[in-house]
């Protein structure tokens, strides 16, 4: 929102939702536009576009107790997400 005052771009969020299926439901309504991370848009048919200034970045940390055995769960959790190519 900064960038946006920074650079007189005045936005209003009319519709709000938590629900990711939902905002991809109004953009493709043509009821607006959203800025969503790229693995969010699961529609084919919607019209994406790379936001390049300003970058957008955020950082994910995982952490855990140093000596815990790792639940079957949490060790299939760690090894998905070490095995992904994270994007950046």
């Amino acid at each position: 929102m900064a960038t946006c005052a920074a650079n007189n771009v005045k936005l209003y969020a009319r519709f709000r939702s938590e629900r990711e299926d939902w905002v991809l439901a109004m953009v493709m309504a043509r009821i607006g536009f959203a800025f969503m991370p790229e693995c969010s848009v699961t529609l084919p048919e919607l019209l994406q576009r790379p936001l390049i200034e300003p970058e957008v970045s955020r950082k994910i940390s995982m952490l855990s107790v140093l000596g815990r055995p790792y639940s079957p769960a949490t060790a299939a959790m760690l090894r998905a997400a070490k095995s992904f190519h994270w994007p950046g």
